[in-house]
């Protein structure tokens, strides 16, 4: 999935030109260590749709748990193998560096052990006896322990004592005769402790000269007493740097026995790192997670690099229905054509890479086993291509590459007559359709916008452009290119312009104003459907608020009819008690009589009534006055807050008599 560790992947051109490389630095920048940048910037387009969708799988449950955590990998996966491989002692400094590695594997798997993503992390190892080994050699300071080993101990115990006999025979000595030296202070050189004498009183001290001062007043001497102690400290030394290895050596040893549980660590713990920042990279940029269909359905997606340099670019939204296999998008110069290309193609580049995309939800595209595109100027001096030379070489490797890809063509065969041109991009069209790709082109070519018309298997799309462009896509119509409007917006002088418009063509100034009356109309249909759109959603708010209102009111009800039969009960019980007691008086008789009587007058239904159309009246059940709009075999349509209702006769009541006696 990426290239080994410290070496960058070879690009594709479809990669280069969409820029995905600068989408995958910017990955990079989420991740807390250096093995994970590296394969962030690495990544290459997976080729199975199940490793896609089990990363993508991967991401929303993180995304999800909303969760998030540090990583500390201190080594690219395979190197600590590489290094036991070839050496039998770890250096101190690496050493640290790995005991690091391993708590902060410690702390990971104590962090997410009751956590929806313990799953992620639950491979991890338990290295508490090596971290406990390690412990007890190297401190926190990271210095060998004095007592990480009992020789060790014994060697260090002897150099301290005599670097005290030392400091303390050199001290009497300079106490004894402050006079002779220039310092009373004990002087290191090379390794050897030395006095500061005077040089007229070097005859006097029984030593070894090892320098002199630059004015030549002092001389450093060695006392002779002093050189056979600091003789038995440099053996002490070596037997310490040799103690010191040895223990090292135990310490690679444990690591030796432990290795293939720390490489699993570590490429798991790079491998979650880049999870993790996948999941903070989609969060920045509001992606979401693609869905894999034959469709091609694109929701308000966006070219994160030009979103970057402008946060206020307009979305892209584009359905591609299944049976059509190419679409070509026409419109001004710098209406947005190119855009679309990049974006389309920029979002297949990132779901491969097992990436959301920066779109909304619901945004669809099959799973292409390649991308390939030509965008741009393909002018090559160092290969002596010109432009049109450039662009042939890169549909010619488009043509004989895999099927079921996506192809991005910009301005195809622009660069030449337009007759040719055309002929030789409708071949082009034709033959790229016929193996199941998917084709995005953008031409100015109308020959070409007429052929694309004509065929089942391809759309024609456009960039809106009103006065200016709008830098939307609209599907079904091809939008004519307005170089002379533009121009006009653009500062060029009107008498350039007449002149320009004087030598078009009639006919294809016919096809212009045709291209933008249908763009007019499709536009004003656009404009209703939204606004059907509004009124669907405010009908089914107020929908869903009548129905909360509703349950609410039957909840109340229902409440109510609760707490009455639970008096009736309470009522029943105190009635069969007193005919107990006081057995079946004719008072007594009476009372439960009344009772029942009362009991189910209120549970009766009302008689029928029939109103007239357009009579107010109220529904038993709901206790609400609505407006009777129409009778049908019995039945009345009742209309209430703009919900109707088919009631039985029986289910309404008159308000007439109310209004006669209010």
């Amino acid at each position: 999935m990426e290239a080994a560790a410290g070496g960058d992947i070879a690009r594709t051109h479809a990669e280069e030109v969409l820029e995905l490389p600068k989408i995958l630095k910017s990955l990079s920048d989420f991740c807390n260590t250096e093995p994970a940048k590296n394969r962030a910037k690495n990544l290459c387009l997976l080729t199975r749709q199940s490793a896609v969708e089990s990363e993508l799988e991967k991401i929303e449950t993180i995304r999800r748990a909303g969760e998030s955590t540090d990583f500390f990998v201190p080594f690219e996966p395979g190197y600590l193998r590489s290094l036991v491989n070839r050496t039998f002692l770890i250096r101190l400094e690496e050493l640290i560096l790995i005991r690091k590695f391993l708590d902060s594997v410690r702390r990971l798997k104590a962090q997410f052990r009751d956590s929806r993503l313990r799953d992620f992390f639950a491979p991890l190892h338990d290295h508490r006896l090596l971290v406990q080994e390690i412990d007890r050699r190297i401190s926190d300071s990271g210095t060998i322990r004095d007592d990480a080993s009992p020789r060790l101990a014994q060697i260090r115990g002897r150099k301290k004592r005599i670097h005290g006999r030392l400091q303390e025979l050199l001290d009497t000595m300079l106490k004894d005769n402050p006079s002779m030296f220039t310092d009373l202070n004990v002087v290191e050189r090379g390794g050897h402790f030395v006095l500061p004498v005077k040089s007229n009183f070097k005859k006097q001290i029984n030593g070894i000269i090892h320098s002199f001062s630059n004015s030549g007043e002092t001389v450093f001497i060695e006392p002779i007493a002093v050189a056979e102690e600091t003789a038995q400290l440099v053996e002490l030394e070596e037997n310490e740097r040799a103690e010191i290895d040895a223990i090292l050596r135990a310490l690679t040893g444990l690591i030796r026995n432990d290795l293939d549980a720390i490489e699993d660590d570590t490429a798991l713990a790079v491998g979650l790192d880049l999870l993790f920042a996948k999941v903070r990279f989609a969060n920045e940029m509001r992606a979401n997670r693609p869905i894999f269909s034959p469709r091609l359905c694109m929701v308000n997606a966006f070219h994160p690099v030009l979103r970057h340099i402008n946060d206020r670019v307009v979305p892209l939204n584009l359905q591609l229905n299944s049976g059509k296999r190419v679409l070509l998008i026409s419109g001004p110069n710098a209406g947005g054509k190119t855009v679309v290309l990049k974006t389309v193609g920029l979002a297949a580049l990132m779901a491969k890479c097992g990436l959301f995309i920066p779109a909304d939800e619901g945004s669809s595209m099959p799973f292409f086993d390649s991308v390939y595109a030509d965008i741009g100027d393909e002018q090559s001096i160092e290969s002596q291509l010109s432009t049109f030379a450039a662009h042939v070489k890169q549909v010619k490797t488009a043509l004989e590459g895999n099927s079921n890809s996506l192809i991005l063509l910009d301005e195809l065969m622009s660069q030449t007559s337009v007759e040719e041109g055309s002929a030789l991009a409708s071949a082009i069209l034709d033959e790229l359709s016929k193996d199941g790709s998917v084709v995005l082109a953008t031409t100015h070519n109308e020959n070409l916008k007429i052929f694309a018309s004509d065929r089942a298997d391809m759309i024609n799309a456009g960039m809106e452009y009103t006065d200016r462009p709008t830098y939307r896509l609209i599907l079904g119509v091809p939008q004519p290119s307005n170089a002379i409007s533009l121009a006009r917006t653009l500062g060029i002088r009107q008498g350039v312009l007449d002149k320009a418009m004087s030598y078009l063509d009639e006919e294809k100034m016919s096809v212009n104003r045709l291209f933008e009356d249908l763009s007019k109309e499709l536009k004003t249909v656009a404009e209703e459907r939204e606004k059907l759109a509004t009124l669907v959603e405010e009908y089914e708010q107020k929908l869903a608020c009548f129905n909360a209102k509703k349950k609410q009111e039957f909840d109340a009800l229902r409440v109510r009819y609760r707490g009455e039969m639970t008096k009736a009960k309470r009522e029943i019980e105190r009635l069969i008690k007193t005919l107990k007691k006081e057995g079946p008086k004719p008072a007594t008789v009476r009372k439960v009589r009344d009772f029942f009587e009362g009991a189910m007058a209120g549970e009766t239904r009302g008689a029928p009534y029939h109103p007239g159309v357009g009579e107010l009246v109220r529904l038993r059940d709901l206790r609400r006055i609505g407006q009777v709009i129409a009778e049908r075999q019995g039945r009345y349509k009742v209309s209430l807050e703009n919900i109707y209702y088919w009631v039985e006769p029986t289910d309404i009541e008159s308000i007439q008599k109310e209004n006669k006696d209010s």
